[in-house]
């Protein structure tokens, strides 16, 4: 099958998606030249699922495809190692190329297949106590991948939150940095509906904007929301009498929370935890954004936007580095705002560390009209605590943060172990399917020397021996042996007789690959045997195995003085054409052989022929003459016996006119053996995706002969018709058949 890549030049890069030749892009409302927020990278958990998807819903051959258009090279992506952010488009618009699948569709099925595919890493089971109900479940996704940071701590992930919610359905805010996703998201959205809740989801896209770098989109899902309410409902049914009595003052609600923030609608902050006080004394009075920047969800730091987002965490980080000044106390400096937020967005690890990190939840106090904001500190590690000024007994002591602190450096150093256990074994997989994929093609080589390609690509596929039998009407085949043979091997010792035959055998083997004929069976003595028509029909069969045969003669009149006592060689060669049936033969040793009397009296023609000579049956005389007159000059000779008083007239091949006729590689069996196999060796083909891409066919050839891998001079279908078209026609000047070296 062979697929067109004009449309479309893979060259997906941090700033781009380039459409050529007038391409439409199914989602183009999401693809812009500005696709890519900024150059990060993102982890191999999302390429690793869509990978598997095409493996499982494609197949093999077709991942090996989709890689080989897109320029990737491995087979496997590891969930907590980082990739390129345009390597997830590379795969899905390559996999679109070669399959015809709409993006659109082949992104929605993608993220429909989504939680069965977390069951690999076994994070489905986090998914299914997310959320007792649909609507909580959405609630709690910035929850989940809160979660997920202890896995992949510099993982970005989008945003979600709920409003507008009734008995019909809701009204979904999607935010990410990264855009092109959202028909992935909607599958996701689908499949876990269905899975996790047995409901069936409608979704409608209200709207897509593209606000403070972030993409914006919203949908309202319409379902069946049965629980809507209930749980509202129950609250106000409770005891009036006990709500009453279950009142804290506020210093004990302030030291249960040593980290709180209470800020009025004015954004003030009007108190803060014991905590909290220790390290940031001088904030209170203060707004709250100018203290602390907003860092999850992706909202503005507004007193609206954080009501509608009460169900969502929050995760705060000062604007400015707690330091200590000349008495060793912690003071908080000011500088500007504006300048810091864009800054601290482009930070690292290390250097985020020196600012005060906080993550929590945002719930309104009536009685107070305010905004709590109940939060814990985030250490990486236990250094990081003390150089922040912070102790364990700064924590509250029903707070887990003190056990998670204590743990987080032995848990560190456990999961860096197992991280780095997991890339070894990565590393060692990718180093075994190598060795894997070269052992395969040492044995495919070997098999295509015994059994044509396609003979053995059949057996491979199931297909018994008898199968693969099967007649060919016509075909021609051609004998040669050496003149004499018997009476140079008595003056030559065994090893003297084994170089000469593999000298003359392998300038054979070399014509054969370039003339597109196929050696039948294993050389026997001095015998020589090649058919053309057979495993691969061609209406040329005829004209290959002259071609073939005239260049034999020149190539033994080439060896001369090879041996002291052998100056010279002489071949006879014979040809005839005619129908035979071909199959595998033999079990231990299995054989690619030919059956019929034109293998008989093809080697009649041999046995009968003279030295540097090709005699030819009237069968091939009359193909020749009936496809092309006067491509060939022949010389009548003597009628011949064949059997039982039956006789066929013969004639030498004296000449051509013109250039022999080049064989299309794809339609050469011979050449099929130094051929690319693509399922395997595409891990070695890389491409650049620069303008003015050639085809994939082009290309593999170009990378394979700067290897020195390919055996000939591959041919593109235009020279090959210009080869047809100039070999039809005769030329000023013949060329004579006849060696230089021959015998007169």
């Amino acid at each position: 099958m062979v697929h067109s890549y004009s449309g479309f030049r893979y060259k997906l890069n941090e700033q781009e998606i380039c459409l050529l030749n007038g391409s439409s892009c199914p989602f183009s409302h999401l693809i812009s030249s500005h696709i890519f927020v900024s150059p990060t990278d993102m982890y191999g958990l999302i390429i690793d699922h869509i990978a598997t998807y095409i493996k499982e819903k494609y197949g093999e051959s077709t991942w090996s495809e989709v890689k080989f258009v897109s320029g990737v090279t491995e087979d496997t992506f590891q969930m907590d190692k980082k990739f390129s952010e345009g390597l997830p488009h590379k795969l899905i618009w390559a996999c679109h190329d070669v399959t015809g699948d709409p993006v659109d569709e082949l992104m929605a099925n993608i993220g429909t297949s989504f939680y069965k595919f977390l069951g690999k890493y076994e994070f489905n089971k986090v998914l299914r106590i997310l959320g007792r109900t649909f609507p909580q479940f959405l609630n709690g996704l910035d929850n989940l991948h809160e979660y997920l940071r202890f896995t992949f701590p510099k993982l970005k992930p989008p945003s979600f939150y709920c409003e507008h919610e009734s008995r019909t359905g809701l009204t979904l805010h999607y935010r990410s940095k990264r855009r092109g996703f959202l028909h992935y998201v909607q599958g996701q959205i689908r499949n876990i509906a269905k899975e996790l809740f047995q409901t069936e989801v409608v979704i409608e896209l209200l709207d897509v904007e593209h606000d403070m770098n972030l993409e914006h989109v919203i949908m309202r899902l319409h379902f069946n929301n049965l629980d809507f309410n209930r749980q509202g409902t129950a609250y106000r049914n409770m005891n009036d009498s006990i709500l009453e009595k279950v009142k804290i003052t506020s210093d004990i609600f302030f030291d249960i929370f040593p980290f709180i923030i209470v800020f009025n609608r004015g954004m003030r902050i009007r108190n803060i935890g014991i905590g909290l006080l220790r390290v940031m004394a001088g904030v209170v009075g203060k707004k709250i954004n100018q203290t602390f920047l907003l860092m999850r969800p992706f909202i503005r730091f507004r007193w609206e936007e954080i009501m509608l987002h009460s169900n969502n965490i929050f995760e705060l980080i000062s604007c400015e580095p707690i330091q200590e000044d000349e008495d060793g106390l912690l003071v908080y400096k000011h500088t500007d705002i504006d300048q810091m937020t864009e800054e601290r967005h482009r930070m690292g690890d290390v250097e985020r560390e020196k600012f005060l990190s906080l993550k929590g939840q945002m719930f309104y106090m009536e009685e107070w009209e305010s905004i709590c904001y109940v939060g814990i500190p985030v250490m990486s590690h236990l250094p990081q605590m003390y150089k922040s000024g912070l102790f364990i007994n700064d924590f509250a002591l029903h707070d887990s943060s003190r056990d998670l602190v204590l743990a987080s450096t032995q848990q560190a150093a456990e999961l860096k172990l197992l991280l780095h256990q997991e890339a070894q074994k990565s590393r060692n997989m990718r180093e075994n399917m190598n060795r894997l994929k070269k052992e395969r093609r040492r044995t495919d080589k070997l098999l295509y020397q015994m059994l044509p390609k396609s003979v053995a690509n059949q057996l491979r596929n199931g297909e018994s021996a008898v199968a693969c039998c099967e007649r060919f009407d016509s075909v021609t085949i051609l004998f040669t042996d050496i003149v004499e043979f018997t009476k140079m091997c008595s003056s030559l010792n065994p090893l003297e007789v084994i170089e000469f035959l593999k000298v003359i055998y392998t300038n054979f083997d070399k014509v054969i690959d370039v003339h597109g004929v196929y050696k039948v069976v294993e050389t026997i003595g001095d015998a020589y045997m090649v058919v053309s028509g057979a495993p691969t029909k061609t209406e040329h069969d005829a004209e290959f195995i002259l071609d073939c045969a005239s260049q034999f003669l020149i190539e033994a009149g080439k060896m001369v003085n090879m041996n002291e006592k052998i100056p010279r060689i002489d071949i006879r060669a014979g040809v005839h054409s005619g129908a035979v049936v071909a199959g595998v033969v033999g079990l231990s040793m299995p054989r690619y052989c030919l059956f019929g009397e034109t293998v008989l009296v093809a080697n009649k023609m041999e046995q009968n022929s003279s030295p540097m000579k090709i005699l030819v049956s009237e069968t091939t005389h009359n193909k020749i003459e009936e496809s092309d007159p006067g491509l060939y000059q022949f010389e009548m000779r003597e009628e011949i016996e064949i059997k039982d008083d039956q006789t066929i007239q013969t004639f030498f091949v004296v000449s051509r006119h013109g250039p022999p006729r080049v064989p299309s590689p794809r339609n050469c069996e011979s050449r099929q053996d130094d051929s690319v196999n693509e399922e395997d060796d595409d891990d070695d083909l890389i491409f650049t995706g620069k303008p003015g891409r050639k085809s994939p066919t082009s290309e593999a050839e170009d990378e394979l002969k700067k290897k020195g891998q390919l055996s000939f001079t591959p041919v593109s279908d235009a020279g090959i018709e210009i080869h047809s078209r100039n070999s039809n026609r005769t030329p000023r000047h013949s060329q004579d058949m006849t060696p230089r070296k021959s015998i007169t």
